[in-house]
């Protein structure tokens, strides 16, 4: 199988455009890989959203915490340096992105009956980034 085919089997979307959403997929990916109090997570958010970042962090921390406790397995994520996503990463940034589908975006990591706290604090991000100006669309 050639590499370019492999990798799009293991990242199978597309890093996203959008500043804000880059932002959070980095801070997603370093505390998902080194714990929810990493420094370079929480520098990132700084530099990105100025003073008003402690609530989006807070709120990414709280979403990575539901997704862990209810996962249906492993939660896949890329590498920070990966130009593109995995699916479950994307399934994350869709469900903050899109709060009318999070429902079921969450469900591809979640078992069914277990999504309602995840996706209150995906729509809690959401809200939150736009009220600093920082929606995230992908």
């Amino acid at each position: 199988m050639p590499e370019s085919s492999k990798l799009d089997t293991m990242l199978p979307h597309a890093a996203p455009v959008c500043g804000n959403a880059r932002t959070l997929l980095f801070a997603i990916r370093r505390m998902a890989i080194h714990g929810l109090n990493d420094a370079f997570a929480a520098n990132a958010m700084l530099a990105a959203y100025g003073m008003r970042y402690r609530k989006p962090l807070l709120l990414v921390r709280a979403l990575l915490i539901d997704i862990a406790r209810s996962a249906r397995g492993h939660v896949i994520v890329a590498p920070c340096c990966a130009p593109r996503m995995t699916a479950h990463e994307h399934a994350l940034l869709s469900a903050i992105g899109d709060p009318a589908g999070a429902d079921t975006h969450i469900a591809r990591l979640l078992d069914s009956g277990k999504t309602s706290t995840a996706v209150a604090t995906a729509t809690a991000l959401n809200e939150s980034l736009s009220a600093i100006g920082r929606p995230v669309a992908l």
